[in-house]
């Protein structure tokens, strides 16, 4: 069963611990993401070491049998850690958190060190499975020492794991993430149940009294691996629901807005091409651009603003003047009177500026004033997008298909 149920954890953690990578400024800003992201590639990596063929190749690479144990209650130790802080940062006001985390990975840290020390006191005992190591080394003291250090560590920060995700669920106003928390607590608390079989194989040993019943190993081994996914599957809830579906929410729409700039920005680009940073060769490789969409949007606003700039020199007030009129007849007025006017002036100067005509003095945008009010690209971009839903592109359209053959 463990065969089984390893392969799956696995991929679990590994799912989880790729999905947090990326993007890294993420990590570098959110201290309980890195921490969360340690947490996945740490389990990973215990699950990792106990499947059988990497086992027996740590074995070949190391010279000493069984140096899978170490690496994988090694890694263990440091989830363990790594989740004290996960929760630290996320309840904790700052300095807490912070005076939190550096004892929790210090006292991870000091465990580490000592599973490493009591391991090399090990006599080599020859080849073992995973699933066979503990009844072959549970009579030594060097191991009973080395598992009970390592299963009072695993109890106590699985305790306050479960202790800690259940009062984070009840004072958080998300359900979807209170819920996941709680997950998380339940399989905390069943992997409680490694421990107890463990802790009695030790005492067993020590006070010789009755062995574990038969079933115990599988028993444990059960304990800990669903109880482990279900405390993956209980981190991906909050990890989804705070990181990854709001980047995804931003990229959806950022191409969104980016097709829908795509109009405007070829009808500019067609007469101004020097305005592209990095244009796509045909539109079918616009649409795909899905990496960095949110860059890329921002990108396409600052060159619309270059080519309204570069194109300046050509506006007329007559065109102004008739645009204002038009559109005031049809009911618009403020702001939206303003982009409707802006639309149509760009028209105007694409035209002019294929005919080569430049007024003197030139006029003005009638969104110029309004510009003054926008303080981030965002603002920028849903003015543009405003400017862009009364832009008519057919006769930009025309004149520019032979630059997207």
């Amino acid at each position: 069963m463990q065969q089984l149920l390893h392969p799956f954890c696995l991929a679990l953690a590994a799912t989880g611990f790729l999905l947090l990578l990326w993007p890294p400024d993420h990590l570098r800003r959110d201290r309980a993401l890195a921490a969360l992201a340690g947490v996945y590639g740490f389990s990973a990596l215990s699950f990792l070491v106990s499947l059988e063929p990497v086992w027996r190749f740590l074995d070949d690479v190391t010279g000493r049998p069984s140096t899978g144990i170490l690496g994988a209650f090694g890694s263990v130790t440091a989830l363990l850690a790594l989740q004290v802080v996960v929760l630290a940062y996320w309840v904790l006001p700052p300095d807490r958190a912070r005076v939190r985390a550096r004892w929790s990975l210090a006292a991870g840290a000091a465990v580490i060190a000592a599973l490493a020390v009591l391991f090399f006191q090990l006599t080599p005992a020859g080849r073992t499975t995973p699933q066979g190591f503990t009844a072959n080394y549970v009579h030594t003291g060097a191991y009973q020492a080395y598992l009970t250090l390592y299963v009072v560590a695993y109890s106590i920060g699985e305790t306050v794991l479960a202790v800690g995700c259940w009062r984070a669920a009840r004072r958080t106003g998300q359900v979807w993430i209170a819920r996941g928390l709680r997950v998380v607590c339940a399989g905390a608390v069943l992997t409680l149940g490694y421990s107890a079989v463990r802790l009695h194989g030790v005492a067993a040993a020590l006070f010789d009294l009755a062995p574990p019943p038969a079933g115990a190993e599988a028993f444990a081994w059960l304990c800990a691996d669903i109880g482990t996914a279900l405390t993956l599957v209980g981190w991906f809830v909050p990890t989804l629901a705070v990181h990854v579906v709001p980047r995804v929410r931003a990229a959806v729409r950022a191409r969104r807005d980016h097709r829908a700039l795509g109009p405007l920005w070829r009808a500019v680009h067609a007469a101004v091409p020097a305005i592209a940073l990095q244009p796509a060769r045909t539109r079918a490789g616009d649409r795909l651009r899905w990496w960095g969409a949110t860059w890329h949007l921002y990108r396409r606003a600052v060159e619309i603003r270059d080519g309204q700039w570069a194109l300046g020199r050509h506006l007329t007030e007559s065109a102004r003047e008739a645009a204002e009129r038009r559109h005031r007849a049809a009911g618009l007025t403020g702001a939206e009177l303003a982009h409707a006017v802006t639309a149509d002036q760009i028209r105007a100067v694409l035209a002019a500026h294929g005919r080569g005509e430049r007024p003197d003095p030139p006029a003005e945008y009638a969104d110029a004033a309004l510009r003054a009010s926008l303080r981030t690209p965002d603002d920028d971009v849903r003015a543009l997008l405003r400017v862009a839903a009364h832009f008519d592109p057919a006769p930009a359209e025309q004149e520019s298909a032979t630059s997207w053959s």
